[in-house]
């Protein structure tokens, strides 16, 4: 039988997770309108990156912070635990095609 939990993963996706809580409370107590926007962007920024690199970016400008978030944390945690789940395989050694079959 085939173990789809992974530690690594979940690791992973908690870290992201406390880290974007961490930044969009700083963001939430800060005064300055500048830092309350840098705060609030870099969880997302890569992701807005690549939205841009594909022609998509625009579908995110103007909504709000709420918005961008639902919209691009999901597909980052399914990323995150992915690529746990494909470190542990590997450190395993294991291919994840292998698995596959």
């Amino acid at each position: 039988m085939r173990r789809l939990l992974s530690w690594t993963g979940l690791a992973l996706c908690v870290v992201y997770l406390l880290l974007t809580s961490w930044l969009v409370h700083g963001a939430q107590s800060e005064g300055d309108p500048k830092g309350t926007y840098i705060l609030m962007a870099l969880p997302i920024t890569l992701q807005s990156a690549a939205l841009d690199a594909i022609g998509a970016g625009g579908l995110l400008r103007g909504k709000p912070w709420s918005t961008a978030y639902a919209v691009l944390v999901p597909p980052t945690l399914l990323l995150l635990y992915a690529a746990g789940w494909l470190i542990e395989r590997s450190a395993r050694g294991r291919s994840p095609s292998a698995s596959i079959r």
